[in-house]
This record gives structure tokens, sequence and C-alpha cells, in this order.
């Protein structure tokens, strides 16, 4: 018997891997591609390195790569996942997947001098802030609807002052009193438990309160974590009780997922959190926002 013919004949009888099933290995392929970091201009006459990071959550580069490797996956069904449809899937496996792709992303540290820029959307609004990263730093909140901008100055908080905003604009012979609300907190805890135990002391809300739980993950999915602590955060999720797994979810730019719904405690529906269903990205809140962009940049107004 020729190869072909051996090949032709074990493709008959192995079926095709699901796109359930290529899940868990896309996420470990498009996560371990590397992201080459950007250099900015010339400084006191040479080039100085800077580190630069960036998350794009359209999932369209996803698609394209997942294409690539279907083929290669059909011959071993066994090892990207089993035959679990979404509608079936456990939100806790969900999670882990999430956080073991967070592993893979590219461990940055934005110097203090930079900034976290975030886009999202919210229906028809479109949001882009730049967040000072030691919180020091003059930043700004844009908001679009349609053709129509508006601009709300984030003053930064300097020797214990800060300018004093009124009606979306600085004024000039007020300051008070402020405590820098950086951006970037490298005190994150990166264990699972210790996380869990962070956000009830430091969280929104009632401690303890699995949908005010639920809130402050979906906070700290639209900033800039290093990997190991948001997939402590994705690991910590997976411990609450009571989520299950809503089919073809949408955040607030109408982009399909996987969502993992909260059951609210006072019966008032649910909180639910949107993730790609490739690549366990966050995407957003169902129905309600979405991350569109999230990146380390050097000034106000820099989106790449």
């Amino acid at each position: 018997m020729d190869d072909l013919r051996l090949v032709r004949e074990l493709g008959d009888e192995v079926p095709l891997a699901t796109p359930v099933q290529l899940a868990p290995a896309r996420a470990r392929l498009l996560a371990a591609m590397p992201v080459t970091p950007a250099v900015t201009s010339l400084t006191d006459s040479r080039r100085r390195a800077r580190p630069r990071w960036r998350l794009v959550l359209s999932g369209v580069a996803a698609v394209g790569v997942a294409a690539a490797v279907a083929s290669v996956l059909v011959l071993a069904p066994d090892q990207v996942g089993g035959g679990v449809s979404v509608a079936k899937a456990d939100p806790t496996q969900v999670l882990h997947s999430a956080a073991a792709a967070a592993l893979r992303l590219p461990d940055t540290i934005p110097d203090p001098d930079q900034y976290v820029y975030l886009r999202s959307q919210d229906g028809q609004e479109v949001y882009e802030s730049w967040r000072s990263v030691d919180g020091t730093r003059d930043g700004l909140v844009r908001k679009t609807t349609g053709g129509n901008s508006e601009e709300i100055p984030l003053p930064g908080c300097r020797n214990g002052r800060a300018a004093f905003v009124k009606g979306g604009q600085v004024d000039p012979n007020r300051t008070e009193p402020c405590t820098p609300a950086p951006a970037y907190r490298p005190d994150l805890p990166t264990d699972a438990d210790a996380l869990r135990v962070y956000l009830v002391e430091h969280g929104n809300g009632v401690p303890g309160d699995v949908n005010n739980f639920a809130k402050d993950v979906r906070s700290l999915g639209q900033e800039y974590l290093r990997p190991a602590s948001r997939a402590a955060l994705y690991e910590a999720a997976a411990g609450q009780p009571g989520l299950r797994v809503v089919e073809h979810a949408q955040d607030g730019a109408g982009r399909s997922g996987i969502g993992i719904a909260w059951p609210s405690t006072s019966g008032k529906g649910e909180t639910v959190l949107v993730f790609h269903a490739q690549t366990y990205a966050y995407l957003g809140l169902a129905a309600t926002s979405a991350v569109l962009d999230l990146a380390i940049v050097d000034q106000v107004g820099q989106t790449g």
C-alpha cells in the first residue's frame, strides 16, 4: 500500500475535529506567538528601547491562524479537548483556558512615565482613555458618539495635590488633595488564592458577594496586568460557585464569544463575562461593554 493511499484511508476513519475541540490548541498556538517590542525615537542622541505591549482583541487574526493549523490537528482529536459542545462546556474549564492563554502573553514591565491606553465600546459609544502608569502624570478620557467627541482630563497626582476638574474642564486656580491612582499595579498577587483574598479586601461592593466579585474581575480585565496576575484573576474566578456557560454571548460591540455568567444575589439578572471562543481573551461584558484595544504607549493621544 502506498503512503498517499494510507493517509487517505486513515483520514476516512478519523472524524474531523470540531471548532470546540480545536479551541485549546488554537489558544496555545496564538498565545505562543512572539510579540516584538517597539522602539521609541532617539533620546539623548541614542536609541533607547522602552517597554511596549499591545493586545488587540478583534479576533480577526485568530481566525486565519486557526484555519491554517486545523488540518494538522485532524489526526489527533484526543489532544484538542474532546467532543464537548459550547452549550455543555464547563465554565471552570473555560476560565482555566483563559488563565493558560494569559500566561503566554509577553511579560512587559511599563516605565513609570508611560500610559495604559484602553479603547472600549458600549453600543454606539466608544471610549478611549490614557491613564498614567504611576498615577502622577495627566491623562485623558475621550468619549465619541457618532461624529461627536468629548474629552475629560484625568489630572495626575503630584506631591499630594491634583488639578481640580469641574464640568470636564481644569480649573487653573484650584487643586485638591489626592492619592496617586496608578494604571499599573506591580504588587497585584500572582496566586489565585491570594488574589481572591485581595479582591475581598479591596474590591467593590459587599465582601463575599458573588456578583460583585464578577464586577471586580470585569474591571481588572480592562487593565494592564502582567501575565501571572491575569492568569491568577481567571483562576480565582474559576473557584466561584454557581457559574454557567452562555452560548453565543455578545459583548458591547456585538462580538460573539463564550459567556461565563455569575448569578445575581439580588435576583435582578446576572453578570456575563465574554471570552473569545478560540483565544480565550477577555472581550467584555455581555450587551454592555467591549474591550477593543489595550496597550502601553508613551504619551496621551498615542494609540499605536
